[in-house]
């Protein structure tokens, strides 16, 4: 059995909850390949999403990171061209 005992917390500041809230529901659907060893939490706190990561050793943290930190990248720029049409 694999303990998932690698975390990491980040915060990331939106400009409104409007924008925090959209990221989390862009974000929930991806599915986790293999939630035994990698394991996210996304969380709406006001102007602010909070990302739970949990897994089995810092590479696949790592690489688990790094893949949700790409998908925060593309959303907020998407919502920052819509915002200007």
């Amino acid at each position: 059995m694999n303990h998932l005992d690698h975390n990491l917390n980040l915060t990331i500041p939106f400009p409104n909850e409007r924008y925090s809230e959209i990221a989390v529901k862009v974000l929930k659907p991806d599915p986790i390949l293999k939630p035994e060893d990698f394991q996210v939490e996304y969380k709406n706190r006001g102007n602010s999403l909070e990302i739970e990561f949990k897994s089995v050793d810092d590479r696949v943290l790592r690489v688990g990171v790094s893949s949700v930190i790409d998908s925060v990248k593309t959303i907020i720029e998407t919502i920052d061209e819509l915002d200007h049409m």
